[in-house]
């Protein structure tokens, strides 16, 4: 057996069921000899890391990419960027030049360990055959556990063969036992000690982060919320853990909360953090810790409890496991009930909320302002809907509920602190090929676009029908909105703007300009129709500048 087709039936015996690259590695190229992975064949390698970590975020499972040497190794690294800040399990398993003329000018001879090791948790090469399976078992269970994150892995052709280029080895498959993920719980006593609190409190807030959904905690997290009665808001990254229709979802934290959200958080008394590192974005830079408030913070690496805000509670531990052993204390208490007078204030502040989110947005003005497109998406996509977002000035607004609302049934994709630009375009065919089921839209800026439409073919060819709403405005939003606020001028308009509907027609795609304000609902059901016939959509939605939803979350 070929040394990449053993790796190819190790990667689906962890339960992977796609690798992303171009089709000129290795890997792509073995990956259908192991049945069921499914190797997906991309115009760019910087796509496939990308694409990985949205698989992983719906899928539960590791994300898996490859890249030939040298050039096609470089471009992975955004994507091994953004997947170590997002904690996503990522294995990347690619080939190196021949240790035998390793040094020697050999052709895309590069240090690719020395790229890998500042954005990756471990990279390694294999310098045996022999332990091809020791090395890919131990990449799979350094992805997976602790803090999950991104993992590199390479194999020299010397070890694993270049048959395209003359350098075939034959080897006896390998026996492999797939990683298993390891949890561990939280401390006892400091369980106890949170769930004093919890009860005790007379107005407390419970924040999901992006760790909280890596475990899988929606369950545990709800049953919590009900319980006790706790109004709930989530990070970017937490986003989806319940149904934000559920009557206690507040919103989103920090940078992306509504007034809703900032009054209640001003007045907590406790503030149970699940699985978040309280990072800038997710806390107005450190500011939104209520003054008095008694903070709980829980998450699976003990490097992060006390990083930002000292807590009275610390626990580290698997989110899920921690929060079932919070309600597992609870049960056995009297005290643990919920407050119903809270749960009727936020419905009834939440009430508000909505009517002026309505009214904000039934403006016919054109171009469009993002806030009503956004609005009209989450509208007319609904429940059973992966929103999967970039973070451009505009498409930002659909981080803000109730503009846009991650309802029943639904799921949202994400970028993490260093918000890579394309992410979310590429991601969006990610997640229609894992859960084909579902509608899946991307709301996007035409900056991000313009970074990643190379991969409409990609959709077009795989049957990834998904939707990109492009909010227009010919420049890159947030630099240009500084840059004017500062010095006066910008260098960030763009002067030529390609036709995005031409583009996605000579791609395989259907595509659309909004030319009214009247044509964009219609547009988005005609979008939403052709999903469902199998037709990737783009559509050009013109719009302006509008800052105003991260001034009002001050």
């Amino acid at each position: 057996m070929y040394p990449w087709e053993a790796i190819a039936r190790m990667v689906r015996a962890q339960g992977v069921e796609f690798t992303w690259g171009v089709g000129d590695s290795q890997l792509q190229l073995y990956a259908g000899k192991a049945p069921g992975l499914r190797g997906v064949n991309l115009r760019y390698e910087g796509s496939a890391p990308f694409m990985a970590m949205a698989y992983s975020r719906l899928s539960g499972m590791p994300g898996v990419c490859s890249a030939s040497t040298g050039p096609g190794v470089a471009n992975l690294i955004p994507g091994a960027l953004e997947a170590l800040y997002a904690c996503s399990p990522l294995v990347m398993i690619c080939p190196s030049v021949n240790q035998k003329t390793e040094g020697m000018g050999e052709f895309q001879e590069c240090d690719q360990l020395g790229m890998m090791r500042p954005v990756t948790k471990w990279c390694a090469r294999v310098h045996d055959v022999n332990r091809l399976s020791w090395y890919v078992r131990r990449a799979f269970s350094l992805a997976l556990n602790d803090q999950p994150g991104p993992v590199f892995l390479e194999i020299p052709n010397d070890v694993g063969g270049d048959i395209t280029h003359g350098l075939p080895i034959d080897i006896e498959e390998p026996s492999y036992t797939p990683a298993e993920r390891i949890r561990s719980a939280g401390d006892p006593a400091q369980v106890r000690k949170a769930v004093d609190l919890l009860v005790g409190a007379k107005r407390a807030v419970i924040i999901a982060g992006n760790g909280a959904m890596l475990s899988g905690a929606r369950e545990s997290f709800r049953e919590l919320v009900e319980l006790l009665g706790l109004p709930f808001a989530t990070t970017p990254g937490g986003r989806g853990i319940v149904s934000e229709r559920h009557p206690l979802a507040l919103g989103g934290v920090g940078l992306y909360r509504n007034h809703v959200t900032a009054e209640y958080l001003r007045h907590a008394d406790v503030v149970l953090a699940v699985g978040t590192r309280n990072e800038a974005f997710q806390t107005h830079r450190w500011r939104d810790l209520p003054a008095g408030a008694k903070l709980i913070h829980a998450d699976i690496s003990g490097a992060e409890i006390g990083r930002n805000w000292l807590p009275d509670v610390g626990i580290v531990g698997d989110a899920s496991l921690v929060l079932q052993q919070m309600l597992a204390e609870m049960h056995g208490r009297r005290d643990a009930r919920a407050d119903s007078a809270l749960a009727e204030m936020v419905r009834r502040q939440k009430e508000h909320l909505f009517t002026e989110v309505d009214e904000e947005c039934r403006t016919a003005e054109y171009p469009i302002p993002a806030k009503r497109v956004v609005h009209e998406v989450s509208s007319v996509f609904g429940d059973g809907t992966v929103l999967v977002n970039e973070n451009g000035s505009q498409d930002s607004w659909s981080y803000f509920y109730p503009y846009y609302t991650v309802g029943d049934d639904s799921a949202c994709v994400t970028v993490a602190e260093q918000t890579c630009m394309g992410m979310g375009v590429v991601g969006a065919i990610a997640a229609k090929l894992t859960a084909p089921d579902k509608n899946v839209v991307c709301i996007t800026g035409d900056g991000a676009f313009q970074m990643y439409m190379k991969e409409l073919p990609t959709a077009a060819q795989y049957g990834a029908a998904c939707t990109w709403v492009v909010l227009n405005n010919s420049a890159l939003g947030w630099p240009m909105y500084y840059q004017m606020n500062t010095v006066g001028w910008n260098t960030t308009s763009y002067q030529v703007q390609p036709d995005f509907q031409a583009i996605a027609r000579a791609s395989g795609c259907h595509g659309r300009r909004i030319n009214g304000s009247g044509e964009l609902r219609p547009a988005l059901e005609e979008a939403l129709r052709l999903n469902t016939q199998g037709v990737p959509v783009v559509l050009d939605v013109p719009t302006g500048l509008d800052m105003s939803h991260f001034e009002r979350a001050e």
